[in-house]
């Protein structure tokens, strides 16, 4: 029953999602044609994620070890266990962002208007691709924008479990001097299952952890900091019984 009822929310939900960005299409296009209009672009993009989450029931708990500076930037470095974490952290971060995320997003009808203007995609098996892919993501940081990466850089295949993180936003927060924040998302597997591919209304718990300063950190630095982000969200699901 539990699962005939998933399938049906997951329709529920997925109307909602695609039905309020077919609505935000018109006006994204035109916010995305220039990059003067791409911080009203993410302000519509976090209006989508806010109206198909709460009407899709998928209610957020946010909870802040302290409150983000929106006039500041930050590399942000989420936990990745369910598609919908894209959702949760691009609709309810204050900041003006973008994401680093895979190729196959890409190639998304409609949807990849994203990463043909704001978003970075990247094709992790290959080292030229990354390498090209954190170029372009250092210059978008260069424009003013905070970076949201999951350094997971795929959902793991046994998530909720924590996979080792990549070095690759790290050293952009050391390179560029701007503090890393870890966040810890804690439901949104509940919420969508990608292996059974059903969905659950229910609340959506972000903790989002206080900024690391990176000013002082050389890149030999990059490992120590990896840890420690690492250890900061491990610690956390362990503490909720996640893992």
């Amino acid at each position: 029953m539990k699962n005939i009822f998933g399938k049906i929310w997951l329709v529920w939900y997925g109307i909602w999602f695609v039905g309020i960005f077919l609505l935000c299409y018109p006006f994204l296009y035109l916010l995305l044609l220039n990059q003067k209009t791409y911080r009203l672009a993410d302000h519509l993009r976090k209006f989508w994620g806010k109206a198909s989450s709460y009407l899709g029931l998928m209610i957020p708990q946010i909870h802040y070890e302290q409150k983000l500076d929106v006039k500041k930037q930050y590399v942000i470095c989420p936990n990745h266990m369910s598609y919908i974490d894209i959702v949760t952290t691009g609709g309810f971060l204050p900041t003006f962002n973008f994401f680093m995320a895979k190729m196959e997003l890409n190639k998304l009808p409609l949807f990849n208007i994203w990463f043909k203007t704001i978003d970075v995609p990247v094709q992790r098996e290959s080292l030229r691709s990354a390498h090209g892919a954190f170029v372009k993501a250092s210059d978008k940081l260069d424009q003013g924008a905070s970076l949201i990466i999951f350094p997971e850089g795929r959902i793991p295949d046994d998530a909720p479990n924590l996979h080792k993180f990549k070095p690759g936003a790290f050293k952009l927060a050391i390179e560029k001097k701007i503090p890393i924040v870890p966040v810890t998302l804690v439901d949104n597997m509940e919420r969508l299952n990608i292996e059974t591919w059903s969905c659950l209304p229910g609340r959506m718990r972000m903790f989002v952890h206080a900024p690391i300063e990176t000013a002082h950190l050389s890149i030999d630095d990059v490992p120590a900091l990896q840890e420690q982000v690492y250890s900061i969200i491990s610690s956390k699901l362990k503490e909720l019984g996640v893992i």
